[in-house]
């Protein structure tokens, strides 16, 4: 009685959370000054945030530096060991400009090549489709079908002077300030880059401070099994994150490295600029290849389309790869969740956060799955319906049951290992 009693709190607890949240988020998104006032709020922390962006993104390039530039410091001087810090910090910020220099030279001079290749050739098919024309429009049936085009031509040309006169020329003027505030946006990202940077040396800096310091708030502020808790959540987070966004971009260097290798050695238009393309979309689970693919695809279409079915075959041979292969070794069972739930994770935050939410919606549905999940076993247990989480894991994942050894006519039905708990439901 007293466990139902304990159950129902927390369940009213959670359904008046909910409450509260759902209608704070109400009041924030239908008042339109609260709504300005938490946009300026969230402008005056962009560049932290994306100070916090970066440096997470780094975190592991300064550690490989300063482990190697550690040997350096063989009596251990407190002093000499923050200037090798300092030193690794500032030498994967370098490597980060380095790299995104290298993909702007890559990508502006190829996009620009590109264009202009693209224009020469549209120049050409349209001289040859008018000669076509002009040969055809002698025959008899060519006669008729230039009159229709005449007319089709005389409608088309009335309605763009139309539209030209009654949604352009009115609207002149809040177009060029939809320019000026694209260039003042540009800008923006721009001054919230740079002050980023500065914010992420500080981090990088301080982290295991800064670590130690909300450590103390969250002891000071939780009993100590429910900060126990908090702090098991924030270091599983963590591993999912870094896990599958670190494992996601050294996978997407080294099928941009294939693709470029490939694409140089065969001749095709483009290697370097079709290869970032590649690379960089493949970041994107699920649909990140054929992004990459399809305007690859149309640039060398535009110099050889025997070149353009070649690279076709190349790409889905290499996505095989690097599906099979690849992803499997780097990132491992990084977010252990299944492909329906990959792909509903990137519709779902895809949609509310775009390109971002395709990147990060699925190490963020992951540990939302894995709350969840640990929490639905926990309520069997205390139910002590332990047998049904064995039966589920020898029915759908055979190999973990043989793993842990515990069938369900077993003695230690009801006593499995915590890591295995926690895998049953994935």
């Amino acid at each position: 009685m007293e466990k139902r009693k304990k159950y129902l709190e927390w369940l009213g607890f959670i359904a008046a959370a909910t409450f509260i949240i759902c209608f704070v988020g109400t009041i924030f998104f239908r008042i339109e000054p609260l709504r300005k006032g938490l946009r300026g709020f969230l402008h005056i922390l962009m560049p932290f945030i994306y100070g916090a962006v970066i440096a997470y993104l780094l975190k592991p390039v300064s550690l490989f530096f300063e482990k190697y530039l550690q040997k350096l410091n063989r009596n251990d001087n407190p002093k000499a060991a923050s200037i090798i810090r300092l030193v690794s910090i500032l030498l994967s910020l370098l490597f980060f400009l380095v790299v995104i220099t290298l993909l702007m030279v890559a990508v502006v001079p190829g996009m620009a090549s590109s264009i202009t290749t693209l224009v020469r050739s549209m120049n050409s098919y349209v001289n040859q489709f008018q000669e076509w024309l002009e040969g055809y429009a002698q025959t008899e049936y060519g006669k008729e079908i230039v009159a229709v085009l005449e007319q089709g031509l005389e409608t088309l040309t009335d309605r763009l002077q139309s539209w030209l006169k009654g949604d352009i020329l009115p609207n002149l003027t809040s177009y060029i300030t939809r320019v000026t505030d694209s260039f003042s946006v540009l800008f923006d990202i721009l001054k919230n880059f740079g002050l980023g940077m500065i914010v992420a040396v500080y981090l990088m800096i301080g982290w295991e401070k800064f670590g130690a310091q909300a450590k103390m708030i969250v002891y000071a502020m939780f009993p100590k099994k429910a900060a126990e808790w908090i702090q098991y959540e924030i270091h599983f987070t963590d591993r999912m994150f870094s896990g599958f966004i670190h494992g996601k971009i050294l996978d997407s260097a080294i099928v941009g490295i294939i693709c470029f290798i490939f694409t140089a050695f065969t001749g095709m238009p483009y290697a370097l600029l079709v290869s970032v393309i590649v690379g960089v979309t493949n970041i994107i689970p699920f649909f990140g290849p054929y992004m990459g693919m399809i305007p690859s695809a149309l640039l060398i279409l535009t110099s050889s389309p025997w070149k353009c079915l070649v690279f076709l075959v190349f790409i889905v041979i290499l996505q095989q790869i690097d599906g099979n292969v690849l992803g499997p070794r780097i990132l491992g069972e990084t977010v252990g969740i299944s492909s329906f739930w990959i792909l509903f994770s990137i519709l779902f935050f895809g949609s509310i956060w775009g390109l971002v939410g395709m990147i990060v919606g699925v190490p963020l549905f992951a540990v939302i799955y894995d709350l969840i999940s640990r929490g639905v076993r926990d309520l069997l247990r205390k139910r002590h319906q332990e047998a049904m989480l064995v039966k589920y894991t020898e029915r759908f994942y055979p190999e973990k049951a043989a793993a842990t050894g515990k069938g369900s006519g077993g003695k230690n039905a009801g006593k499995k290992s915590r890591a295995a708990q926690e895998r049953a439901d994935k």
